[in-house]
């Protein structure tokens, strides 16, 4: 039976959090010692890192969409009205006008 513990001991088999972060710039050469990190978490510098990082404040996971993404992705209900009927339309779809008023309306719909 394997117990995980939080904030204890990182296990040295665990990989760097640079290696699926968004910031992180990663260039590896030949052998395992040849590796530059990079972190571009803060604005207008560069931080080169030269260990495995095992928390990070600015992580931002490189595996899960943006919120452009999600919303290019997403699936927006449309009322009917005048020649178009009612139904669901992808956000790439729709005019960006559309678009535009949606959104609006769920800012609106976040501040209730």
């Amino acid at each position: 039976m394997r117990i995980k513990v939080y904030k204890g001991t990182v296990s040295e088999g665990s990989g760097s959090l640079c290696e699926t972060c968004r910031l992180a710039m990663i260039t590896r050469g030949r052998s395992v010692d040849e590796e530059i990190v990079r972190c571009e978490a803060r604005p207008m510098s560069t931080i080169l890192v030269r260990f495995k990082v095992t928390q990070c404040s600015a992580y931002i996971d490189d595996r899960l969409p943006t919120y452009s993404q999600l919303l290019e992705q997403a699936w927006i209900l449309r009322t009917g009205g005048g020649k178009r009927p009612a139904g669901f339309v992808r956000s790439g779809d729709m005019r960006e006008d559309e678009l535009e008023g949606v959104m609006a309306d769920i800012r609106e719909r976040g501040d209730e």
